[in-house]
């Protein structure tokens, strides 16, 4: 059995050798600290938390993946007893795990295999293909795992094992023979004969490996230890200066892991399920862009990435994460698109109409929105705020961004925050004219450079006020203050207004009149997945008297708006993002429907007025309705 081990062994060290010759053409990262890469490693590899959010799907990989954990453990004892006559099969040992246990293990994986193609096969999602290879490899290790208890059961029928009733589905099989008055020489020629085909299944399997997609057996937990905790919510800041290229079109411009991820993903769909990209009909599937990344990677490595990434496809991304949320081993996608984005962008001048005004409109006003008659301060107007002096202190900055300032929906959001913090007894002042956009849209849509002037001069400018905190109510603009810009030198207290009002409830700073609203929140992307905010929203409604209610998708798994990377300044075409979303709020039943960001506000009306909806309105703005008659009668 040793030369067609050999064998194996040769061609499937090459097949590794071909992945890593790719691999190796990465820009490499330090991989430190090395704490927080194994405990992801346990908790997604491991444990496979991600994995069983699918339960049915979920728990059958993990039964299946244990279930050849074990069987290989059981091999390697066959190999030390046979080849090295170590005394390891005997006594409780041999029962209890080399036959009952293995017997479990195997019986287990057929189960879960037979699910698989069910699904596949019966059930038929659209997320799953159905090409050869799908139903090559589960086949294959069905037909090795049955012929392994087939052989099993010959060789208990043919000896007589009187220890055989613990190899339990050996032992039935066993019976059945007998059953069928199988003869001894009929038999121990189908064991050997049978023994053999075993072998060299197995062998042809796992020489296999490396190039298929259960290659991921070894690229899935690699993938998971090279995901840096912060890199894939926070974008890298690339040396413009001194950069070979801007953006990456080539193999050399993507990172190590950026290339482990291609041959990580398991093409199980679960990125495209979460897509709002994909689920209104635009021209991405993140399960495809990956794919199609993988092919060019390894048949056409020294070409552009452009030739096998349309544009339509990179700038029909929301930026969500949503793909990334749902992947089980963590892979990036979002982090690949904008880098491609940022070539197309930068490199070439490419930009989606809509998105080109808005840049345009960031570098030349300080602000994204066109035809904005509004001033940076025209939305406090009557209200007793200042805007910062220079050299006086500065306890509270309200950072108002630019929906709050110029989107009229949103000014309302402004006014009702900034009286609830006078409510509170704030000093509260704002930059005014100092303020400018953070760049995010910018940096979403792939203008590296435009978006580090922004971030460069905001900085500069927070630094000179030195606020003690600053409060903000769009989780984009939270995203940029509290996270990217540590890039450049930003070392603030950032909180997002429902954390802060939060916190005010339940030290009594504010007080709320009783309420009694049906109210479904929607999760904003940039303040759920990327800022990890999902209760205080909640529990300022709950502070409000609202009866909240959840939708199909909410939390980590909450559908996206449709406004991200840059959608909030094109036109979209049916069906809309937003009207998907607008659907499920809806159908919740609710009276109104809350949200935490100005972007979110203005999709989701729109999108809930098309569905024939309620009413629409930001935390500030229900809370601030309940604490108004608080405020009114203590004078």
């Amino acid at each position: 059995m040793y030369l067609p081990f050999a064998i194996l062994v040769i061609v499937f060290s090459y097949g590794v050798y071909r992945r890593y010759r790719v691999w190796r053409t990465g820009q490499r990262r330090p991989l430190r600290p090395l704490g927080p890469r194994l405990r992801r490693l346990m908790q997604h590899a491991g444990l496979q938390q991600r994995v069983v959010k699918k339960r049915l799907q979920g728990y059958a990989h993990v039964a299946l993946a244990v279930a050849f954990v074990l069987l290989f453990i059981g091999t390697l004892v066959v190999m030390l007893k046979a080849d090295f006559g170590l005394p390891v099969m005997q006594g409780a040992f041999y029962l209890w795990f080399e036959s009952f246990t293995l017997d479990a293990a195997g019986l287990a994986g057929i189960i879960a295999l037979c699910i698989f193609l069910w699904r596949r096969y019966g059930l038929r999602p659209q997320a799953l293909t159905r090409e050869w290879a799908d139903f090559f490899v589960p086949f294959s290790l069905l037909i090795i795992l049955i012929t392994g208890f087939v052989l099993q059961s010959m060789r208990i029928y043919a000896t007589h094992d009187p220890w055989g009733a613990y190899s339990f589905v050996g032992f039935a099989l066993a019976n059945l023979w007998g059953a069928l008055h199988l003869g001894i020489p009929a038999a121990l020629i189908i064991h050997r004969s049978l023994w053999w085909f075993h072998l060299l299944l197995a062998f042809s399997f796992l020489a296999a490996i490396p190039y298929s997609k259960l290659f991921h057996l070894f690229t899935s937990p690699l993938a998971i230890f090279l995901s840096e905790p912060e890199r894939p919510k926070v974008l890298d800041a690339p040396n413009l200066e001194t950069a070979e290229r801007l953006g990456a079109n080539f193999l050399t411009d993507l990172t190590v892991k950026d290339l482990v991820d291609l041959d990580a993903c398991t093409e199980c769909g679960r990125c495209e399920e979460a897509c709002p990209a994909f689920a209104s009909q635009k021209p991405l599937s993140p399960k495809k862009l990956i794919l199609d990344l993988r092919e060019h990677a390894h048949l056409h490595p020294d070409e552009p990435l452009t030739a096998a990434i349309k544009d339509e496809t990179l700038f029909a991304c929301t930026t969500c994460r949503a793909c990334m949320e749902a992947c089980p081993v963590d892979i990036e996608h979002v982090p690949k698109i904008v880098g491609m984005r940022r070539f197309r962008v930068m490199e070439e001048g490419e930009l989606p109409s809509g998105l080109a005004e808005a840049v345009q409109g960031i570098e030349e006003r300080g602000h994204p929105f066109r035809g904005a008659q509004a001033s940076r301060t025209t939305w406090m107007e009557g209200l007793p705020i200042r805007e910062w002096q220079s050299g006086e202190p500065c306890e509270t900055l309200l950072w108002v961004g630019c929906a709050g300032a110029f989107d009229p929906r949103a000014q309302k959001v402004a006014r009702a925050l900034a009286q609830l913090l006078l409510a509170m007894g704030e000093d509260v002042k704002v930059l005014g004219r100092r303020e400018s956009c953070t760049g995010d849209p910018a940096r979403r849509a792939g203008q590296e450079y435009l978006y580090q002037m922004q971030a460069e001069q905001n900085v500069q400018t927070l630094k000179e006020v030195a606020p003690r905190r600053i409060v903000t109510m769009c989780p984009h603009c939270l995203h940029q203050l509290r996270d990217e810009y540590r890039a450049f030198g930003a070392d603030f207290e950032v909180v997002h207004h429902s954390e802060y009002l939060q916190t005010a409830l339940v030290t009594g700073r504010l007080r709320a009149a009783a309420g009694g609203r049906r109210i479904t929140y929607h999760d904003p992307c940039y303040l759920g997945r990327y800022e990890g905010v999902f209760a205080a929203p909640r529990e300022v409604l709950k502070a409000a008297g609202g009866d909240v209610v959840e939708m199909a998708h909410h939390g980590r798994d909450s559908f996206c708006c449709g406004a991200g990377g840059g959608w909030a300044f094109r036109e979209e075409g049916a069906p809309r993002v937003n009207r998907l979303r607008a659907k499920e709020a809806v159908a919740t039943g609710a009276d109104v429907v809350a949200t935490g960001c100005p972007f979110c506000l203005s999709m989701m009306t729109d999108g809930v007025k098309a569905e024939g909806g309620g009413e629409v309105e930001d935390i500030a703005e229900i809370l601030w309705a309940q604490v108004a008659p608080e405020v009114t009668a203590q004078g």
